[in-house]
């Protein structure tokens, strides 16, 4: 009985009900917002809104970053990150890249 209890929470979990596509993406832009304020350095970070998936156990996005517009010369091209939003509504993987300094 209990393992079968076991593999109910666990196909609810993997549903995740309670977490909706609004509010994914309302979490993916809190985030990045409150990273690109609390550090002047960060590359500029683009979210693609279209990219939002709903997958098992949460929600995956596409999290671009571009480096070449605060730092031209050692600035890295844009590039993609996946975003996973957790059933827990934690964020995984958002690209932090910053801005290079000359020493």
């Amino acid at each position: 009985m209990t393992k079968y209890f076991i593999i109910l929470a666990l196909i609810f979990l993997a549903w995740c009900p309670w977490l909706t596509k609004d509010e994914a993406l309302g979490l993916v832009d809190a985030k990045v917002a409150a990273l690109q304020q609390s550090n002047p350095n960060l590359c500029a970070m683009f979210i693609n809104r279209d990219s939002i998936r709903k997958v098992p156990f949460g929600y995956t996005e596409k999290v671009s970053y571009d480096c070449t517009i605060a730092d031209t010369e050692y600035g890295v091209s844009q590039s993609t990150n996946i975003v996973f939003i957790t059933f827990y509504k934690e964020l995984l993987g958002v690209p932090n890249k910053t801005v290079a300094r000359n020493p």
